[in-house]
């Protein structure tokens, strides 16, 4: 098997798993909220709904931090472009000043 196959597979097993989870959780909370006399569906509803916002937060700081790292990476890779530029120009200084004197 190959790695990315068995990485796909490997997740796939995590997602399922923790879906199973997930759903076995939920499925308690409901008749526990249900015991207490309240609605399930309502509770249920709010949850998905706090977890929904939570989750677009975090892909949103993502894309934010992602685009901060992209921007660092163009800035170290400009310096270090320009630090070889350089080097290559003091390199080729007395090359050049070399053939001035032979000739």
């Amino acid at each position: 098997m190959k790695f990315d196959d068995r990485t796909r597979l490997q997740e796939r097993v995590r997602t399922l798993v923790l879906r199973h989870a997930l759903e076995a959780a939920l499925q308690r909370l409901s008749a526990a909220t249900r015991d207490a006399g309240r609605d399930p569906e309502a509770e249920l509803l709010a949850l998905e709904r706090t977890l929904a916002a939570t989750a677009r937060d975090l892909a949103d700081r993502a894309s934010a931090q992602k685009l901060t790292v992209l921007v660092a990476v163009e800035d170290a890779t400009a310096t270090i472009r320009a630090a070889f530029d350089a080097a290559h120009a003091r390199l080729d200084a007395p090359a050049a000043g070399a053939g001035a004197l032979a000739a």
